[in-house]
């Protein structure tokens, strides 16, 4: 067996644990986990996008005859929908209408749904 004593090899155990656990973190903030991949943004061909009349540019969408209730017509942008959140992506912003892909701040599709206050 081993000439040390049993309280020093617990001792050697924890502070393997605890230095484990400190590293971990700071390895992820280094920069050595996985790279995340910017999401793509919607294309004007995806079926989504079509059945939903989505447009990057709400201006030039059908959006004054299919105008939702909550905002004046010129106000309907994905930037003030419900469905929409933050994203990494400058000018665009994360749908729950399209997972992993980003549309527009200035886009409208015919789901529009004002945000709740």
């Amino acid at each position: 067996m081993s000439d040390k004593p049993m309280s020093e090899s617990r001792r050697d155990a924890v502070k393997l644990m605890l230095g484990a656990a400190v590293a971990i973190p700071v390895i992820n903030l280094v920069g050595v986990g996985p790279a995340r991949a910017a999401a793509p943004a919607v294309a004007a061909d995806d079926p989504t996008a079509v059945a939903l009349k989505y447009s990057a540019d709400a201006t030039k969408s059908d959006r004054v005859a299919a105008a939702r209730p909550g905002k004046p017509v010129a106000e309907q942008t994905c930037s003030t929908c419900q469905f929409s959140t933050a994203s990494d992506v400058p000018g665009h912003l994360n749908c729950t209408l399209f997972p992993g892909k980003v549309v527009s701040a200035a886009g409208w599709c015919s789901s529009w749904t004002v945000k709740a206050a």
